[in-house]
């Protein structure tokens, strides 16, 4: 007499084998999404340096719309308004920190990365994108 079909034992085996893969998988996924959310960041990051260089250009060599002075973050208008919401919404909702030193040449902005937690990615007009341990208090990367 040949039985056809599976055992329980069997069933429960593959279903077990199967959560195993679905927890592993779902592990390195996580970590995949906060790197990829740190990449947009930075990409943001890049592109606010691009908008504050045609700004400069455009305010007669000066960085004075770069950022918004009453709250030290990067200005809510017109490009820079869009790409702040950007890097909030991969950050976290965190602050885009910005500074612009006294005579408006020299900008840096700051955002808080996700995967690496602590961490800062920062931008400034010397053409300077770096990787910092705190969020800025200048208009440096530092």
């Amino acid at each position: 007499m040949s039985r056809k079909g599976f055992t329980l034992i069997e069933l429960l085996v593959v279903i077990a084998i199967i959560g195993m893969i679905s927890t592993i998988v779902l592990v390195n996924v996580r970590g995949s999404k906060a790197e990829a959310q740190d990449a947009n960041i930075q990409s943001s990051m890049h592109q606010a340096r691009n908008a504050a260089e045609m700004s400069y250009i455009d305010n007669n060599e000066s960085y004075t719309a770069v950022c918004d002075e009453a709250d030290d973050t990067l200005s809510n208008t017109g490009e820079f308004g869009h790409l702040e919401q950007a890097i909030m919404k991969d950050n976290g909702g965190k602050a885009v920190k910005c500074f612009e030193s006294a005579d408006k040449r020299d900008f840096a902005v700051s955002s808080p990365l996700v995967a690496k937690s602590g961490q800062h990615w920062c931008v400034e007009s010397a053409g300077l994108s770096m990787e910092i341990d705190n969020a800025i208090t200048s208009a440096v990367c530092q």
